[in-house]
């Protein structure tokens, strides 16, 4: 699997595969602490630092499931045998 991230097929993957990353941390990240605001009416300046610590694990958790699920297509188009077969 190295050898095909080493190619420039590879690195093309892997520079799609952090674009989605940044997308889905910032949608998330903005999705996750802002409804916590909105919904209950609790400014981030009265957050006790627990509800720090459990918002940036749900992030964490929902950004790594979304990049892999945004990356399928990226890995399928550009680490997929080009050699005319599937």
């Amino acid at each position: 699997m190295r050898e095909k991230l080493r190619t420039p097929e590879g690195k093309k993957f892997l520079i799609c595969l952090l674009i989605v990353f940044i997308i889905a941390a910032s949608v998330i990240s903005k999705v996750t602490f802002g409804g916590v605001e909105d919904q209950y009416n609790l400014p981030m300046a009265s957050w006790p630092l627990s509800l720090f610590i459990m918002q940036g694990a749900w992030t964490f958790i929902y950004t790594i499931m979304f990049t892999i699920l945004g990356a399928l297509p990226f890995g399928f188009y550009f680490l997929a045998p080009k050699d005319g077969r599937g």
